[in-house]
Formats: structure tokens, C-alpha cells, sequence
């Protein structure tokens, strides 16, 4: 039996007539028999009498009329319900990153893209790129910005290159090396490194580790620290130099000065990433927004 069967029964049960029913259903008399027929069958009662003049309801078929009516209209409240999530889903997006606030300039970006769709409800969250990857594979996020290496490899992924970001070192304001704008790589062999172990994000953390090595920097002796904000409350209490991204950088930031390393072997390739199967058409005009945008990365 399904929701037609039930769909027929009633029409009989409001009519009391067979042929009326039928009309209404779209479908002939003796197919409607056959379609009442069946549900008592499957029911094992009578729940209807049935004489050539009329056409009756047996006690038990006033109460599966009663219930089949309760049926449907649960199944419609569903049907709506559902419709509502999946509308709200599809107007909301929700976007992970990783680094400050004023990351690449984010905030702008995401401004001006609510500017545009303003019916998209967008939610920000920030977190390590290894926990970004992670929640972006299991569809608490719908796009995240990551480092190209977190995404490579993960065949449930697609992502989009958005810009090459060269590095540089926040250091405190009382260090000598705050006095330069860039400086090389050689002249930092005998500094502490301080950097952020970014929690599971072993790709990028392997990637980044072996380009400043390649650049001169001693990484065999760096310390590893749970959080982003730790490295620079570390280099701004001068017990070291934490290497970041430029797009990390903080405009008249109180507590350490940011130096650019003058080499192009430090670098981090940012991606937009999103799974393969969410169906989210917020996640297009994102994608498209993104590749459009000038990214003006210090």
C-alpha cells in the first residue's frame, strides 16, 4: 500500500461512491475496486460495505479513515519541513579559515560578497588548517581557505588556486631586526624559529618546514606551538622569530614588527576548497566571487 492507495480510500470514504471516487482520482471504476480491495485484504477487515445502491464504512473503516488522514497530513508536514531545510541550507554558507581576522583581507571580501547576495546567510569560522581539512571532508563547512598541500590528494576535494603568498617574520619591536623592512634568509641562521604545528595539518607543515629549510633556516631546532596566536605572543616577548604568511600580517600590530624574507624559495600556494558533492549553489557564486576578486597580499 502507498500514499495513492491511502490518497484512495479517503476520496471513496468522502464520497461514498466509487465512481465519483475514481473521477477524481483519474483513474476507472474497476481499478479503484481493485486499489479497495487490496487495502482490505492487506488490513485483514472490512472497511467498507459495499451493495449496488450505497456504499457504507464499517466502524473499522471510520477509524482508517481517521489514521490514513493523520498519514497524509504528517507526510505533507514533512515534505514542507524538509523543503524548508533544504531551502535554508542552500542560502546559508558557511566558511573556514585560518590565521587574524583581517586574514588576506577576508573581512572585505566576505562584505562585498553579502553586498551582492545578500539572501546567502554566511557564518565564519577560524581554525587550523588541519581541522579546517577535517571538517570540510565531513560537510560542517562548505568552502574553506587552505594551504594548496592540505588539499592535494583528497579525491572527495576540489579546490580553485587563489594566490601565491611569500613569507615573512614577526619579530619584537626591541629586536634589532625591526629595523628592516626585508632581509635574508642567511641573516636569520642563528635565530629561535617559532612556528604553529597547526594541528594535524601535516602536509602543509611538512611543505613549509622544508622550504625554509631549503631557504637556510635552521628547522631542526624550531619549536612547535598549538596555536597561531602563541607564535606571536612568543616573538613579540623577543623569544624568537615566527615565520607567517604576508597575508598573516596585521596592520599597526602593538606587539611585534613584521619583516619580509627577501626570497622566493618561503612561499604558500592559498586555495579555495570545497567538497565534491555538496550541491550548495551558494558554493558557486562563492567559487566565482573568489576567482574574480584581486587578492592584494603585502
Amino acid at each position: 500500500m502507498d500514499l495513492f492507495d491511502l490518497k484512495c480510500f479517503l476520496s471513496v470514504a468522502k464520497h461514498l461512491n466509487l465512481s465519483l471516487a475514481a473521477k477524481e482520482m483519474f483513474i476507472s471504476q474497476p481499478s479503484m475496486s481493485i486499489k479497495i480491495n487490496g487495502i482490505e485484504e492487506d488490513f485483514g477487515v472490512k472497511l467498507l460495505n459495499r451493495t449496488r445502491h450505497k456504499v457504507e464504512l464499517t466502524p473499522a473503516g471510520e477509524s482508517a479513515q481517521k489514521d490514513f488522514a493523520n498519514l497524509l497530513e504528517y507526510y505533507e508536514k514533512a515534505k514542507i519541513e524538509a523543503k524548508k531545510i533544504s531551502e535554508s541550507r542552500n542560502n546559508h554558507l558557511y566558511i573556514g579559515y585560518h590565521g587574524p581576522t583581517e586574514w588576506a583581507n577576508i573581512h572585505e571580501l566576505v562584505q562585498a560578497f553579502h553586498k551582492k547576495f545578500s539572501y546567502i546567510e554566511i557564518d565564519m569560522v577560524v581554525a587550523t588548517w588541519g581541522a579546517l581539512t577535517h571538517d570540510l571532508v565531513n560537510g560542517r563547512l562548505d568552502v574553506m581557505f587552505n594551504e594548496q598541500s592540505e588539499v592535494d590528494d583528497i579525491p572527495v576535494l576540489d579546490s580553485v588556486f587563489l594566490f601565491r603568498d611569500y613569507a615573512a617574520i614577526a619579530v619584537s619591536k626591541s629586536s634589532p631586526l625591526a629595523q628592516y623592512a626585508q632581509i635574508k634568509p642567511e641573516c636569520l641562521k642563528k635565530e629561535k624559529i617559532i612556528m604553529s604545528n597547526n594541528k594535524n595539518a601535516v602536509r602543509s607543515l611538512r611543505q613549509i618546514n622544508e622550504r625554509l629549510s631549503q631557504a637556510g633556516f635552521d628547522m631542526e631546532n624550531a619549536r612547535l606551538v598549538d596555536h597561531y596566536d602563541t607564535t606571536i605572543a612568543m616573538a613579540s616577548a623577543g623569544m624568537g622569530i615566527a615565520p607567517i604568511p604576508r597575508s598573516f600580517k596585521i596592520a599597526g600590530h602593538q606587539s611585534v614588527t613584521y619583516v619580509d624574507i627577501d626570497s622566493d624559495k618561503v612561499y604558500e600556494d592559498f586555495v579555495l576548497a570545497w567538497h565534491n558533492n555538496n550541491k550548495n549553489p551558494s558554493i558557486h557564486l562563492f567559487k566565482n566571487f573568489c576567482k574574480q576578486h584581486e587578492w592584494q597580499v603585502h
